[in-house]
């Protein structure tokens, strides 16, 4: 997944769910997991 659809997945997350904490950290584990699958591991 592009860089651009993560971040923009990160910014919606939190005007959509209402909770801005959990939707930011759930962005940040996605984004944590490609760049683990970018350099040959995988965090999920």
């Amino acid at each position: 997944m592009p860089l651009i659809r993560l971040l923009a997945l990160a910014l919606l997350l939190p005007t959509l769910s209402g909770c801005a904490a959990a939707a930011l950290g759930a962005a940040g584990a996605i984004i944590a997991d490609e760049v683990a699958e970018d350099n040959g591991g995988n965090l999920f």
